[in-house]
């Protein structure tokens, strides 16, 4: 019998599902300017919102907060234009730290929030950046 290989993306796959479980947004829509999946929802949601959100994202920074952030994560930052007041930076665990990031963004007036989700440096179709649109049902 021959052992089957293990999947390196599963745990942040894993991660991902449970996080859109009893997720609060709208439907969840590709972002192509960030190779990313996107969601918002009604400010007064935030809190299931992050419930949800800190399945993924264990760690995140603000403004204030993000000269600790890795140095591939505060590129990712300054490439989306910086961090704005209310703005949050996520990331995977300490495993996907390096690649999974989630951009919290409230809107202007502070009546919505968007949350994109992303990997670094991967192209549009490198895996496993199709199965998480898959996952979110995006295509």
């Amino acid at each position: 019998m021959y052992a089957r290989p293990v999947d390196p993306w599963q745990p942040l796959l894993d991660a991902l599902g449970q996080l859109k479980d009893g997720w609060p947004g709208s439907a969840w829509e590709w972002d192509g300017r960030f190779l990313s999946v996107a969601s918002s929802f009604a400010s007064e949601l935030e809190p299931t919102a992050r419930a949800r959100a800190i399945l993924a994202f264990p760690r995140g920074w603000t403004a204030r907060s993000l000269e600790l952030a890795p140095p591939a994560l505060r590129a990712l930052a300054d490439k989306t234009g910086g961090l704005r007041a209310g703005q949050r930076l996520l990331a995977g665990s300490e495993t996907t730290a390096s690649t999974l990031f989630g951009l919290w963004w409230p809107w202007s007036g502070g009546a919505k929030i968007t949350l994109r989700i992303g990997i670094l440096d991967l192209g549009v179709a490198d895996d496993p950046l199709p199965r998480v649109r898959e996952l979110f049902g995006v295509r």
